[in-house]
């Protein structure tokens, strides 16, 4: 397979040089850079140019009129870039900068086939330029050898954020098919976000970010093949438990359950209307937002099913779930084969119509949040 072809097209005005050695390592194993250009009014940097000349990097040089300030760079480097897409073989734009205006260029670069690497500095980067780019490498990020329980008391707390794992159970929620290879959920991932990378999480590998995931099961073959990954089954904590065992009791069939010993009852006074003498129970009702602990092991209401149903998916607070999914759990719930074909049609309207859902969960988009 031949090696990819790099250009690297570097806004020195957005981000200066500090960090493109390091930048250049990383793509080193991504392909051959052929083109290292930095565009800025070089005259106005000082002694800066000799850095460009030590890192190899082809100064494109551009003075600044009064009124144009840095845009005359930001439009040279738009130039070049689209000279390159059709006279070079460039099949990889490496775009160093965090300016959103890179964003046209970006798409552009990708509708042509081209793959699109961006970096910068991540507390500037616009969010909808990492989102164009076909992967994000932020610079400046101090990267620690083994994984934070390996680094010591020096590390800081929480280097392994819930917002990664999350991403890992967007990214299997995504396929199908259960078990997926490792390889093929790293693609999914770094299209869900180009800004993930396992290594400034302290991971040499991406199996091995995995195997340190409490969301997934990493499976290992005996030879060397890929690894297959999987969802790991979360049981409902707390009181949920007990909420499961009495929605287990009333989905056992009829034939299944032991004859109930029917308590005596003493019959009403002659005196007694027959009305007030025979009460029965009330239809269930979407719960008005009570605690499971008091409502829900009596007799648990369909919202209440579907919240358990949900929550032993989602597992812990701030958690997200795939839309199609929670449908799916709530059609089970409500009977029926899908939830359009129930009263509530959607999951907006499922949310509208049980205060209690709306209590542990909000929507966004095809996506829900676990409050």
């Amino acid at each position: 397979m031949p090696e990819s072809q790099i250009a690297v097209l570097i806004d020195y005005e957005n981000v200066g040089l500090d960090s493109v050695q390091h930048l250049f390592d990383q793509l080193s194993d991504v392909g051959r850079i052929i083109v290292k250009r930095a565009y800025a009014d070089w005259s106005a940097v000082g002694k800066k140019r000799d850095q460009v000349l030590e890192l190899g990097i082809e100064a494109m040089h551009h003075f600044h009129s009064t009124r144009s300030a840095k845009n005359s760079s930001d439009i040279c480097l738009v130039i070049d870039a689209v000279e390159l897409l059709y006279r070079s073989p460039v099949d990889t734009f490496v775009i160093v900068s965090a300016d959103s205006d890179f964003v046209p260029l970006a798409s552009k670069l990708r509708a042509a086939g081209k793959t699109v690497i961006g970096a910068g500095r991540r507390d500037v980067v616009s969010p909808t330029l990492v989102k164009s780019c076909d992967r994000y490498i932020y610079l400046g990020v101090d990267v620690r050898p083994g994984p934070p329980a390996a680094r010591g008391p020096e590390a800081a707390p929480g280097v392994r954020s819930a917002g990664a794992d999350s991403l890992v159970r967007r990214a299997l929620e995504a396929d199908s098919q259960g078990k997926v290879p490792g390889s093929k959920l790293y693609q999914t991932v770094m299209r869900i976000d180009p800004s993930f990378n396992f290594k400034d999480l302290g991971y040499s590998t991406f199996a091995r970010f995995l195997e340190g995931s409490p969301a997934v099961k990493v499976t290992r073959s005996r030879g060397a093949g890929d690894i297959q990954v999987e969802l790991r089954s979360s049981g409902p904590t707390g009181v949920l438990p007990r909420v499961s065992a009495v929605l287990g009791r009333r989905r056992r069939p009829i034939a299944a359950r032991a004859p109930a010993q029917e308590p005596e009852r003493s019959m009403p006074e002659p005196s007694t209307p027959v009305s007030q003498a025979l009460v029965l129970p009330p239809p269930m009702e979407p719960s008005t937002g009570a605690s499971p602990e008091t409502s829900a092991l009596d007799a648990p209401t369909w919202d209440q099913q579907v919240h358990v149903a949900w929550s032993g998916r989602a597992g812990a607070t701030n958690a997200t779930l795939n839309g199609t999914w929670a449908a799916g759990e709530a059609a089970r719930a409500l009977g029926v084969p899908k939830l359009s074909a129930s009263r509530h049609k959607t999951l907006q309207k499922l949310l509208d119509a049980s205060p209690f859902l709306s209590q542990h969960w909000t929507r966004d988009g095809n996506t829900l949040h676990r409050k």
